[in-house]
This record gives C-alpha cells, structure tokens and sequence, in this order.
C-alpha cells in the first residue's frame, strides 16, 4: 500500500513512540516499567486502530457506497469525506468522474431527444432492423402509413409488419452484403403506393453489420404525376394528328382535281373549316390550362353577381337546347350573395358545364342550372338527364384529355379540356368542385366562398 507524506508522518510519530517505550523497558527493567510500557502499548494500539477507522475505515466505506450508487445511475450524490490526505484526493476524483459522467449523460440524452424529434417529424417513414432482420425502431410516419403500432412491432420480422416480400428481400439483402441499395417498390396499404427506398447496414467496430436501416419515401403521386405528363403528350399528338391527316388527305384529293367539282369542293372545305375550328379550339385550350397550372393567371377579383352569370349562360345556350328538345332551366334562391372573382372564368366554368350537359343529354330531355347558399358558401349545380358516368372513371374524369366514349367526344367536338380548365378555375377561386352521377344523369357542382 502506498502512503503519501502525510500518512507517512502519522505512522513514523506512532513508530517512535514505540520505540522510546521499547527504550525505555530495556533501560528500566523492573515490573513496573513492563506494565507501564504494555499499558501504553495498548493505549497507543487502540488509538491507532481507532485513529485508522476514523480516517480510513469510514472513508472508505463511504467512498465505496457512494461508487455502487454512481453505477447504480444516482450521479448526483456527492462523496462528502472531510480530510486533509489521499482519501479526500480520491473522493474528490471521484466527484469529479460522476460529474463528468453526468455532464455526458446529459449531452447523450440532449443528442437521443434531438434524434427522437428529427425522426418524429420526418415525413418520409424510417425502420430499422437487427442483425436478425427484426424490428427495432419505426417512426411515427411509418406508424401512421402502413396503420401499425411501434408497441406491437418490435421484435418481430419485418415480413410480419409490413407484409411486402421486395421489401424484406432488399433489407436482407443489404444485410448481407454491407452495402446501400435504392429500389421502388409498390405496396399495398391498403391502395398501391409507390415507394422509394434506400436501406443502409449498420455497421459495428468489428464490421459486422449490427442492421440495416431503411428509408422509404412515397413517391406515387410523383409516378402519376409522370404517366400524366406521358399522357398528355401521347394525347396532344393523337388530338392534332387527327384533324390534321384529315386536312392534309382533303387538301390532296382536292389539289387532284376536286376543285373542278364545285359540290365537292364545297363539302371538302366544309370539313376542312370544321377541323380547322377543332384545332383552334384546341390550342386556345391547351394554352388557358397551361397558364391556370403555371399560376401566371392572376385573377382581378371583383364582387361577382352569380345569378347575372347563370342568366348570361342560360341565353347563350338556349337555341342548342331548343335544338335538341332540351329543356334548360335556371333557378337561383332569392337575394344570393355575390362571390369574389373574376366574371369572366366564371362564364368559362358554367359554359363548360352546360355545353357538356347539352352535348351528353339525349333529345327530350332535361339540364337545370341552379344556386344556393350552404354552409357560408355560393353552390352553383348543373344537372342534366344523361345516361351518367361509370363510377371507375369519376376519379379521372378533371384529368386532362380523359373521355369516358372517346368516339362520343370527338363526334360532339370536345377537346378533352373542358373539365381540366373548370378544375383549375375553381381552385384559382379558392372553391371546390364536386361531380356525382348514375344511370338516370349526372351533377356537377361547384362551391365558392362568398364575397
């Protein structure tokens, strides 16, 4: 055991003492002097040992409970040793050490706290795996997409959590191999979701992957976002080749020798000034719904009267009703407020609807234009008597270039825009529009917050 001077200055006066005693015996040897000395010996002994207990023993004790407390996670206590050598030094090392650690602990648990928070407030869903493939951690976006609870996940095979055989193949693989792997994969929860996903292996000081974490994004409205725009283009081009083949094979037979015919010159160039209007139709849609989705359409909103706007449309449309046997009808509710916006897309949206209304309604049927006040908002619906829309295509119906008869639409001259544009301009409004059908006709109708 190692003394340092103190101590060793305490032990060296005891020393002396017990060798002058010792002197003093072999100087003076009778009894007297014999029990004298044994006496002080013993006095001095158990001074010694009591000198030892206070200084040492108790110290020590202290010092060692105060330790198993510290392991024991109790970092605030303090060892309280009051003295003036190595003990003090070393209780005071000890302090020191658990603030050390608390500090740290403190550090670690800020980091954890923070961790927690970033992953809490990630869009994207996270898991991570063992070395076993089983679950060890999932955030709350992946809780909330796939409708599973973290209680209930961990310990378990992520084949038994989320059930997607590519998904836990890829994990595995990335598992075994030690290396970052990206792949989409579609899964079911409970409609088709494309994700994509980026696992990485968790790799320990011993380069054994300790697991594997994965980050799956969803990116399906990003795929249908790209199938559109593939859409649009095969559309585009199918819309304008059509009426131009057709111009370009009257514009053939006419230049070999047609036009000596007046009859069917007439007819041809008839035909041709059909198409022509088509395409104009076209293009002048086509640039509307691209400044509508580009957001360079600013409106200028002024107090809108609608029931103005429903009367206007109601006479434009008139003689094709009457032509067709149609009764168009408008009924709007007494003192309806105005709306904000912009009067003349709110012609273009009724105009649109009630062309398509008298276009897909057979002959002796019916189409009504009307508008209320509901729920702080101006309601303006159009029904019509028509054969309806097929529930499957209701989702699609504002897309662009969707026809539910192709042949129908383009017999009636329709563009495949009409609804696309309506859609936009009633979200540039701040509105919602809403479409219900069935066998016996269709509703469209239109909400927008009242000025």
């Amino acid at each position: 055991m190692r003394f340092g001077i103190k101590s060793r200055t305490f032990f060296s006066y005891i020393a002396l003492l017990l060798i002058f005693i010792f002197l003093m015996v072999l100087y003076d040897n009778n009894i007297i002097s014999v029990y004298a000395a044994v006496v002080t010996a013993i006095i001095s002994t158990l001074l010694i040992i009591y000198i030892t207990l206070e200084r040492l023993v108790k110290p020590l004790e202290e010092i060692t409970q105060t330790a198993y407390e510290m392991a024991g996670g109790i970092l605030k206590k303090e060892i309280m040793v009051q003295a003036n050598d190595e003990i003090d030094e070393l209780a005071t090392s000890i302090n020191f050490m658990a603030q050390q650690l608390r500090q740290n602990m403190i550090m670690m648990g800020e980091e954890r706290n923070r961790a927690k928070a970033i992953l809490d407030s990630m869009g994207e869903g996270v898991i991570a795996l063992d070395s076993e493939s089983r679950v060890i951690m999932i955030n709350p976006a992946l809780e909330k997409r796939f409708k599973i609870s973290r209680k209930n996940s961990l310990g378990k095979k992520v084949i038994e959590v989320i059930r997607n055989y590519e998904l836990d193949k890829l994990l595995r693989q990335v598992l075994h191999n030690k290396e970052p792997l990206s792949r989409e994969i579609t899964i079911v929860t409970p409609k088709p979701t494309v994700f994509k996903v980026h696992a990485t292996a968790l790799i320990t000081n011993a380069s054994t992957p300790a697991g594997v974490v994965a980050l799956m994004r969803d990116i399906t409205e990003r795929r249908q976002l790209d199938k559109m725009r593939t859409d649009f283009v095969a559309n585009v081009s199918h819309e304008l080749r059509t009426p131009l083949t057709s111009i370009n094979g009257f514009l053939e037979t006419l230049l070999d020798g047609a036009m000596d015919e007046p009859e069917t010159s007439k007819y041809f160039l008839g035909i041709m000034k059909k198409e022509t209007d088509r395409l104009n139709r076209l293009i002048d849609d086509l640039l509307k719904l691209s400044q509508l989705e580009n957001n360079k359409t600013k409106l200028e909103k002024r107090p809108v009267d609608i029931s103005q706007v429903i009367n206007q449309v109601k006479e434009m449309f008139t003689y094709q009703a009457e032509a067709k046997s149609i009764k168009l009808t408008a009924k709007v509710m007494e003192n309806i407020p105005c709306v904000m916006g912009e009067r003349e897309l709110l012609v273009q949206v009724l105009v649109n609807l009630v062309d398509n209304a008298i276009k897909y309604t057979p002959e002796e049927g019916s189409v009504a234009i009307s508008a209320v006040v509901h729920q702080s908002k101006v309601k303006v619906s159009v029904n019509d008597t028509g054969f309806g829309i097929p529930a499957e295509s209701l989702p699609r119906l504002f897309e662009r270039f969707y026809r539910v008869d192709k042949a129908r639409s383009r017999e009636v001259g329709g563009t495949g825009l009409g609804l696309a544009i309506v859609k936009h301009v009633i979200e540039l409004h701040e509105g919602k529009v809403e479409v219900d059908s069935s066998p016996k006709g269709t509703e469209f109708t239109f909400s927008l917050p009242m000025g």
